[in-house]
């Protein structure tokens, strides 16, 4: 029987993954330490000597036991080391049909002279957190060259047996301005979506964008059809609004929120939901923990694309005409598995390594699904207990200490 609710653990994250149940979690929204960002002041990790391999078809590397805090490493070759390192345990805990999502940003390689023109009481009370990349030197780098931390960890992780799926473009609207004239200000991070098997679940109905009516039914100028609607000719405007939604693209446009708890660098929810929605089902099996899959039907109606930019120029499909039938999801779900007590009235588990100011439990709380919360700083779990609004005696929260 799995019973979980919302799990926070105070404490070292290769030490307290070890105590979590093999696939058990369902999905995994995070955002590591960013490289040479800044220094969280917590205590130094031990980590051990590690082999990976960067890219698939290149030779593996050894990084030698290190002591110090994630994203203080001195090179990248040892910071991607031990992210692999936690996504080793990560890949046990998630379950076979699970997902990640992983944000990260990229980091720019110095000239070794320390912090450089950083102005330190410019930055407020997070001034003693910035180290600044500009003490960072790595072999084979120039001073001002871009690193390339998101997709040296993506090629990383890939190599280790993850499947690569997508690279979602996280840009911010409102990104913070940068003292530089030689280059564009950045404002965009990576997320990738990463799966262990090559069918996982993912519900692209629940997170679908807005898609303009008069794409479906607009008048013809094609002169096989003359004066008919192009798509669905038997529909009204408000029928084909309802139907109008599309595949969720990869650019995801999303403002940053400010937060006055203690962390400084916090995911805006807004970020977070959709992974969360596509990841997990609002319903699971109370026994082994499979999520409920949507129910996709037929629309009745033929999506009529020119041949040429049809799958397989839909030779297979079951149309006559050699059209592709298009498909809506549902509100209902149906069970993935064959447990005899599967009623729906599991929960699916959320996790996330790095928990920070605690977004991902608080929404993972919000739409219904259990969550898995995991930091090394007592201030940022006082910021997620409050946000998630834990109180005293509730047995739905548990909160461990392991440090």
């Amino acid at each position: 029987m799995i019973l979980i609710n919302h799990k926070f653990y105070l404490g070292n994250v290769l030490e307290v993954i070890k105590h979590l149940p093999e696939k058990s979690v369902q999905c995994c929204p995070t955002s590591p330490p960013y490289f040479g960002l800044r220094d969280y002041g917590l205590p130094a990790t031990d980590w051990p000597e590690i082999v990976y391999t960067p890219m698939a078809g290149l030779p593996q590397i050894i990084v030698p036991a290190w002591s110090g805090c994630l994203g203080l490493e001195s090179t990248p070759e040892l910071y991607i080391a031990h992210i692999v390192l936690i996504y080793r345990e990560v890949w046990r805990v998630l379950r076979d049909d699970g997902t990640c999502f992983l944000n990260i940003g990229d980091s720019y390689s110095g000239s070794g002279k320390g912090f450089g023109a950083l102005n330190h009481g410019k930055l407020g009370k997070h001034a003693n957190e910035f180290m600044h990349s500009k003490n960072i030197v790595s072999e084979g780098l120039k001073a001002k060259d871009l690193i390339g931390i998101p997709w040296r960890l993506a090629f990383a992780l890939q190599a280790d047996g993850w499947y690569l799926r997508s690279d979602i473009i996280w840009e911010k609207p409102n990104a913070m301005p940068e003292s530089v004239t030689d280059r564009p200000t950045k404002s965009h991070e990576y997320m990738f979506l990463l799966a262990k098997s090559q069918k996982y679940y993912y519900d692209a109905e629940a997170i679908k964008e807005p898609a303009a009516w008069e794409r479906w039914g607009k008048q013809t100028t094609q002169k096989r059809n003359p004066g008919t609607m192009s798509w669905v000719p038997d529909k009204s405007k408000e029928e084909l609004s309802a139907m109008g939604k599309k595949n969720k693209r990869t650019v995801w446009r999303i403002p940053t929120k400010p937060f006055k708890g203690a962390h400084y660098a916090v995911f805006p929810p807004d970020l977070i939901e959709p992974c969360i929605l596509a990841g997990t089902s609002p319903q699971a099996c109370p026994v082994c923990g499979a999520p409920w899959r949507r129910v996709i039907t037929k629309t009745g109606h033929i999506n009529r694309r020119e041949e040429a930019h049809c799958p397989n120029n839909c030779s297979t499909k079951t149309d006559s005409t050699g059209w592709q039938p298009t498909t809506i999801g549902t509100d209902e779900l149906k069970p993935t598995c064959t447990c005899t007590d599967n009623d729906g009235s599991g929960k699916c588990i959320v996790l996330d390594q790095f928990g920070g100011s605690g977004t991902v439990a608080m929404k993972a709380r919000e739409l219904g699904r259990d969550s898995i919360y995991i930091d090394m700083s007592p201030n940022y779990l006082g910021d997620a207990l409050k946000r998630c609004e834990v109180r005293k005696n509730d047995f739905k929260y548990d909160v461990c200490f392991m440090g």
